[in-house]
């Protein structure tokens, strides 16, 4: 009787409440679930569930508790069927009903956190289930503004009246693959979504940001006017259509292409059809030259993104070096495309730049089913953002570096100690570079960053009394060699018995220096690493990177290490090659590509 009047109640007050909700449902574009299908969400959000699915005759697990049976009193008067059990009574009978259930093609909701947690867990038996059922699982996110959370281990919600109110339901996950990680990684991304589109503070920053890109797109269309035809038309999001839903692929430069070539690998050897995004001409450049599918990134407005996302429609995201654009990336999660990242990097400064958008930031990268940071140091900042990644070093050392050309070496007359490669470098640091070689006894080979910067280059290494020459020019057995070409960086490491690596004496962070380590070549860098800053540690820890902030100083460690013979591989890369390779598979099983 007790059970009775509590249930009619609690019909009554959850009714009344549940009327006044604002509710939007996010369902998936593909992924036909059926009615026989396993629901799992986690235990703190089951309340509005319980209200928006009433009346649909849904088997639902609770547990034998006395809350439990409070719980079920209410269910029951909604609409619900009740399975009593859970991990720690009762759950294998319980389990037994549920998977009867589901063979006679019923539908059955569970918690895969509770009873009692760890929250945010799914346990082993919901895998069980759908497997011996032989039916998928049905990922569940909620949230709710405002809301009252309760202080309950599972911060259990209670949406307050008219509350804005999101339901997102994710892609079915088929039985074969309903292992714990995959599971757990699907139904946190469909809670994070809920919580995105939900939040206030979330929905505000991003309008403004959409707001601001629209006001700018006269100008971005302006300066396109003096880009290529081609790229001009994809920049505007005018790609071709692609049936075949692939998986889109996004790295800003060409180094950040070259760390997700054991990505493209992998999906390749599984004939998954691709389709990659870049930012720079050079990225471009060599898309076409290994012959992939691909185009320039798109402008980050919602005309240009929209019309992307809509040609192109992909089946996931595999984005590379925390490329933050707010409009694709928000776009792309709040679709419901599956995202994961790799090589993901965060320096102290971006870390502070991106705290004054925090509750977008975390919440948009929070929806991602995996992120696989450099180093620790990485994942440290991010959790710090609230963000949950996992450490899985750098891909680019997990690549193997393309040899030199053997005719290269007859373009350059290596100096008494040899030849120092100067990759990547910006303006200012040329300079230093060459008072180095002149100190040390190498001949210098320049690679500036932006081809645009060669004469400029040139008239700097004239000043500094050398005689240059141009790569193009093909010269013999060059003093002073000035790289005027793109894409051949990597490789042209290789012949060198010391590297430099750009961006580190001009204040930009620092470019990695895991290129020239994959040659087994030592590295000098100058005090603006911040990007790179455990990868140099690790390595100045090897014996084979120093860093330095005065030209006597750059000198001396150059010295120091040519002396020492530190062709010895980094750790670090080692690290990366076997790690990566692993941890980059389970996150492709958790991103349900191959499904």
């Amino acid at each position: 009787m007790k059970a009775e009047t509590t249930g009619t109640a609690g019909r009554i007050l959850l009714s009344i409440l549940g009327r006044t909700w604002r509710v939007s449902r996010l369902r998936p574009s593909t992924g036909i679930r059926g009615n026989s299908v396993l629901y799992a969400f986690w235990h703190g959000e089951q309340l509005p569930l319980i209200f928006t699915h009433r009346g649909m005759g849904i088997q639902i697990l609770i547990s034998r508790s006395r809350d439990g049976s409070l719980v079920s009193a209410i269910c029951e008067k909604m609409g619900f069927k009740t399975v009593r059990g859970s991990s720690s009574r009762g759950g294998a009978s319980a389990a037994r009903q549920l998977v009867g259930a589901l063979r006679k093609g019923n539908a059955v909701a569970i918690t895969p956190d509770g009873p009692k947690g760890p929250p945010e867990i799914v346990k082993k038996g919901v895998s069980l289930i759908s497997k011996r059922a032989e039916v998928p699982v049905v990922p569940y996110g909620v949230c709710a503004f405002p809301a009252v959370r309760l202080k309950s281990w599972d911060s259990f919600m209670i949406p307050l009246p008219f509350a804005k109110l999101v339901i997102s339901e994710g892609k079915p996950v088929p039985p074969e693959h309903c292992d714990q990680e995959t599971l757990t990684a699907a139904v946190r991304s469909e809670s994070s979504r809920a919580q995105l589109l939900a939040s206030p503070i979330a929905s505000l920053t991003i309008s403004i940001i959409k707001a601001a890109a629209w006001i700018l797109t006269p100008l971005a269309e302006l300066i396109l006017l003096f880009r290529p035809a081609e790229e001009r038309k994809e920049r505007r999001g005018l790609v071709p259509g692609n049936p075949g839903r692939p998986v889109w692929l996004h790295g800003s430069s060409l180094g950040e292409l070259k760390g997700l070539l054991p990505v493209i690998d992998s999906l390749k050897s599984a004939n998954t059809p691709l389709f990659i995004t870049c930012s720079t001409p050079a990225a471009r450049e060599f898309i076409e030259k290994e012959n992939l599918q691909g185009a320039y990134q798109p402008i980050d407005t919602q005309t240009a993104v929209g019309r992307f996302l809509d040609r192109l429609q992909p089946k996931a995201l595999i984005l590379a070096e925390t490329e933050f654009w707010p409009v694709l990336l928000h776009e792309t999660v709040s679709r419901g495309i599956t995202a994961g990242m790799v090589n993901a990097r965060l320096s102290e400064k971006s870390a502070g730049r991106y705290r004054m958008i925090r509750p977008l930031f975390s919440k948009i990268f929070s929806c991602f089913r995996g992120i696989l940071t450099r180093s620790q140091g990485d994942s440290d900042r991010f959790l710090e953002l609230g963000v949950q990644t996992e450490v899985a070093g750098d891909g680019k050392a997990a690549v193997k570096p393309q040899e030199p050309d053997p005719l290269w070496k007859a373009k350059i007359k290596p100096g008494p100690r040899g030849i120092i490669v100067a990759g990547s470098t910006r303006e200012g640091e040329e300079e230093t570079i060459l008072e180095i070689a002149r100190l040390t006894g190498l001949t210098p080979v320049l690679v500036p960053r932006h081809e645009n910067r060669v004469k400029e280059v040139v008239r700097i290494a004239e000043k500094a009394g050398f005689k240059p020459d141009l790569w193009t020019d093909n010269p013999t057995e060059s003093k002073c060699l000035i790289v005027n070409v793109r894409g051949i960086l990597s490789s042209l490491y290789g012949l060198a018995d010391i590297a430099f690596v750009g961006g580190t004496i001009a204040p930009v962070g620092g470019h990695n220096i895991l290129e020239p380590l994959a040659h087994n070549v030592p590295v000098i860098v100058g005090p603006e690493h911040h990007h790179f800053t455990d990868v140099v540690a690790k390595a100045s820890k090897d014996n084979i990177c120093r860093v330095f902030t005065t030209v006597d100083q750059g000198a001396a460690v150059a010295l120091e290490l040519l002396a020492s013979n530190g062709k010895t591989r980094s750790n670090e890369a080692e690290f990366s090659t076997g790690i990566f390779q692993s941890r980059m598979k389970v996150l492709l099983k958790k991103m349900e590509i191959f499904t």
